[in-house]
């Protein structure tokens, strides 16, 4: 199997993250090559950084591979150069190095050269003064595909989908529609069925407002589209429950009791479940026919280069490509997986 990894933003901290689990031999996956679509003179000049700081050892990169600490990770050079790089800060230059990997990698993958991607934290503001004509990385890969993406942010306990994604809170209530709410419940019961080979997956649906709404009190989207949803994805099958409260639904722990949870809007579904995984999230983009999934942190400017992120979630978004992969690949065999716990 191979995966490719985008460079991010290389201001922040993806590349940080990558070398530094290079170093520390983090990046021996069974069964699994992995490549890194980079710029090579910045990841020297960030490699230089982070010897000095005195966090890695020292670094040899070619234009085929980097290696450091014995352990060495394939390259394949985009172009940018090492002026690009001013840690800390989002340029339209490292908005450019960005979009490059993206694009890097979208070959990759489209043309069959490899099995999943992982993509490195990347800034939408230097994205967008680059050119960048999406809202973020997902969309992207959804245009590349030709298909609707559905956001799902992963760790072992819980995994959450969103309705709406990078969207305005004024613009949410307007797009929660019954087809959009349906087709979410769908792609999310065909992900968890298919991607993370859980049989007859259920799923819980959080209402929009406080309290669901109140029995109309506070809102009526509950009413008229999402218990209309729940009611038509029944007769497809899917075992699907709600309009839950989103406030006593996770501190109550009703969560619990499910495969995976649907929230209608970016934070509502998001805050619990970075809390809940304490760093071990993932960002997955189901609905694609390739594996994508990246880390669920962002670029972390203010600590860029200084030795102290966390790389723990960039191992979890390979593992968990890994497995979402193999999955796919069983299930395309039309053998049964096994089914998660």
């Amino acid at each position: 199997m191979r995966i490719i990894i985008t460079c991010g933003d290389p201001n922040g901290i993806g590349l940080e993250l990558l070398l530094r689990a290079l170093n520390d031999a983090q990046l021996a996956f069974s069964s699994v090559e992995l490549a890194l679509c980079a710029p090579p003179a910045i990841v020297r000049a960030y490699a230089d950084v982070l010897v000095r700081a005195g966090c890695i050892e020292p670094v040899h990169v070619g234009d085929g591979n980097v290696t450091v600490g014995g352990s060495t990770l394939p390259l394949l050079p985009i172009e940018g150069s090492a002026d690009a790089l001013q840690l800390g800060t989002p340029t339209r230059q490292s908005g450019a190095v960005a979009m490059a990997a993206l694009e890097c990698a979208a070959c990759a993958v489209v043309s069959g050269e490899c099995d999943a991607v992982v993509t490195l934290p990347v800034s939408k503001h230097a994205l967008h003064a680059a050119g960048f004509p999406f809202a973020g990385q997902t969309e992207f890969f959804g245009s590349v595909a030709g298909a609707e993406p559905l956001m799902i942010l992963a760790c072992s306990e819980l995994r959450v989908a969103l309705v709406t994604i990078h969207e305005p809170l004024a613009r949410v209530a307007e797009l929660i529609t019954l087809e959009r709410e349906i087709e979410t419940i769908e792609r999310f019961h065909r992900a968890l069925a298919v991607d993370f080979a859980i049989d007859s997956p259920t799923i819980a649906v959080l209402g929009l407002n406080p309290h669901a709404g109140e029995h109309g009190m506070l809102g009526q989207e509950e009413d008229t589209v999402i218990r209309p949803a729940l009611e038509h994805v029944l007769t497809r099958g899917i075992r699907a429950e709600g309009p839950y409260p989103a406030d006593s639904f996770f501190a109550r722990g009703h969560w619990q009791r499910f495969n995976g949870v649907v929230a209608q809007y970016h934070d509502q579904g998001l805050i619990p479940l970075k809390m809940i995984a304490r760093g071990r999230g993932v960002n997955i983009t189901a609905g694609l026919p390739f594996v994508r999934t990246s880390p669920d942190h962002g670029t972390a400017y203010d600590i860029a280069g200084q030795c102290r992120a966390d790389y723990q979630s960039l191992l979890e978004a390979i593992g968990m490509a890994q497995y979402l992969a193999a999955n796919r690949k069983r299930s395309l065999m039309h053998v049964s997986p096994t089914p998660a716990r």
